[in-house]
């Protein structure tokens, strides 16, 4: 689950359940989010209205990374020797990602593996280090994530429940887990020891949306029909699961959903995503004020999640028909996230790195065509500060981000020669 003070904790406290607008009856074929959108849009304001000047302000001081006075960019020539690390930290994981592992013994949520496999991957499209041992390790990570989601039993990559892992993310399940046994609902939420219904909270779209894409990407190398089997079940959980108080919750499966239209040309993935980013992530961003392009409430405001949300609705965007109605005000939404987290890179420094990467990397990828969208919201000066603090940062025993993030980088740095 994400970092938040409890598994369970509503973001917008007091600001609306989950579901009040997620079954409404859409409203015209023209504008079929109006009724609804018209309800969020009303509670988003009274919340603004009640904190007053904390809206857009992190619920902990942002801190700046700044880039060293002689910082360079990695070299070309290093980037295979760089890569090493990621198959040597795989190796040291590896004992941890087996079938049959019990969740009792698990230290981190999936979202970790999910990374490993994703560099893995990355590692294949960019020709880094052994192929036939970046493949072998995406097999392995695979069949462990499959394995856990038949465990789970309701198509969701889920979260252990685990006696060894520490952390904001396994305190707020057991919260979750506390509040689910007063209410009698063990047996709804818990299946072979894995957390594998989330309620309404919308806590388990996080791994179940990193698993789930990292599954895509593999699939895009290997075309195997088990691992798209996978990453369509976990799709499917995320298609039906309610519009949450937490916006970059919602995001998750809004990137998620994206990316199974891709793959799959479903259009039910595609029309889902556009509802929960129409009705689940954009109400939530500031459209005047100092802090205009930033989420209104201060979990959110925090720029890790700040730029989650910015890359999934990038995600959208790539996926979206150029003609479509709504992409448009997706667009917007992105523009202003840009133009005011960017700038702190440009003149104080990195708030944020591997969020901001992935996302970065995202919108240059996806605005590559519009310099003029790139200038406006400073990407690329952002991207350029950025990967220079990374590479700072890096020795060959302490990667600076986390490993899909790390050959992401690398692989940004080669397509630049």
């Amino acid at each position: 689950m994400a970092p938040t003070k409890y598994f369970a904790c509503v973001i917008l406290a007091g600001f609306f359940y989950a579901q009040s607008f997620s079954s409404k009856v859409l409203a015209t074929e023209e504008y079929p989010y109006a009724v609804s959108l018209k309800d969020i849009q009303a509670r988003v304001e009274a919340y603004k209205n009640k904190i007053g000047d904390k809206a857009g302000v992190p619920d902990t001081e942002d801190t700046y990374i700044k880039v060293p006075a002689k910082a360079q960019l990695i070299k070309v020539s290093a980037l295979d020797s760089a890569f090493k690390i990621i198959p040597a930290l795989i190796k040291h994981e590896e004992k941890n990602w087996q079938p049959g592992v019990k969740p009792t013994n698990f230290k981190y949520p999936l979202r970790l593996p999910a990374s490993a496999l994703d560099a893995v991957v990355y590692a294949l499209k960019y020709n880094f280090g052994d192929r036939s041992l970046n493949q072998i390790s995406a097999n392995h990570i695979a069949n462990f994530f499959i394995w856990t989601q038949k465990e789970a039993g309701t198509g969701v990559y889920p979260f252990p429940l685990s006696e060894s892992g520490s952390g904001a993310a396994f305190s707020a399940v057991t919260h979750f887990i506390s509040e689910a046994k007063k209410q009698n609902k063990l047996s709804e939420v818990i299946h072979n020891g894995w957390l594998c219904n989330d309620l309404t909270d919308g806590g388990l779209q996080f791994d179940n949306a990193e698993v789930g894409k990292a599954m895509f990407d593999l699939y895009e190398v290997t075309h195997d029909a088990e691992i798209l089997a996978s990453a369509v079940k976990a799709s499917d959980w995320a298609l039906t699961h309610a519009i949450v108080t937490n916006w970059n919750y919602n995001a998750f499966s809004v990137g998620l959903l994206a990316k199974a239209y891709a793959i799959t040309g479903n259009p039910a993935y595609l029309n889902e995503a556009k509802r929960k980013a129409i009705l689940g992530v954009i109400p939530g961003q500031l459209k005047q004020g100092t802090n205009t392009g930033r989420w209104v409430d201060q979990h959110n405001a925090k720029p890790a999640y700040h730029y989650i949300m910015i890359q999934a609705l990038t995600e959208l965007v790539e996926v979206m028909p150029k003609e479509d109605p709504s992409r448009a005000q997706i667009i917007e939404c992105i523009r202003l996230g840009l133009i005011n987290r960017n700038h702190d890179f440009v003149t104080r420094g990195a708030p944020t790195k591997e969020k901001a990467l992935t996302a970065l990397l995202s919108v240059k990828r996806v605005f590559a065509h519009d310099p003029q969208f790139l200038k406006e919201t400073e990407t690329p000066e952002a991207l350029d500060k950025l990967e220079l603090i990374i590479s700072s940062q890096y020795s060959w025993r302490n990667l600076p981000v986390s490993l899909r993030e790390w050959v992401l980088f690398l692989g940004d740095i080669k397509d630049k020669n």
